[in-house]
């Protein structure tokens, strides 16, 4: 649990520092960080667990793995809803007007395009769904990570 903690932290201290140097991540262009980090909580906390006892098995190392993964996305989901809401509250807004601005050029009613938008771009629907987002992506590469530990680096414990 505690590098679930210490690895939130660390993406969350470097998506604070690229906003205050003027360099924001957009979107999906932050996933890959998010990626990198769940697949080192899952690694190490299945290294972790064989280190403690080497016999534990396969739904062990993936019980473990996952559990640490989604408390990092449950952490990070927060961090995002806040983040949105409070540090780059703006975002959305002008994506709004970004999106009601192609529609109306398209020959689309503005207040039905404005209703959706508003609906769709806010920071709770943004971090719901990169919970969602980053659950799969853990629980995949929790399976993946807990067989090569299974499989494989059961083999290279001491």
């Amino acid at each position: 649990m505690l590098l679930a903690l210490l690895t939130a932290l660390s993406v969350i201290t470097l998506r604070m520092v690229l906003f205050y140097n003027g360099r924001p991540a957009e979107g999906t262009d932050f996933m890959l960080v998010h990626f990198l980090a769940i697949v080192t909580i899952v690694y190490f906390t299945g290294q972790r667990t064989l280190q403690k006892d080497r016999s534990s098995g396969f739904p062990d190392l993936l019980r473990e793995g996952f559990k640490n993964a989604a408390l990092y996305t449950l952490i990070m989901s927060f961090f995002l809803w806040q983040y949105y809401t409070h540090v780059e509250a703006d975002l959305f807004r002008a994506k709004i007007e970004e999106r009601v601005a192609l529609g109306v050029s398209e020959g689309q009613p503005e207040a039905l395009i404005r209703e959706r938008m508003e609906r769709f771009f806010t920071p709770f629907n943004y971090a719901t769904i990169t919970f969602f987002a980053l659950l799969m992506v853990s629980a995949f590469q929790t399976f993946l990570i807990g067989l090569l530990h299974h499989k494989v680096m059961r083999r290279f414990m001491r």
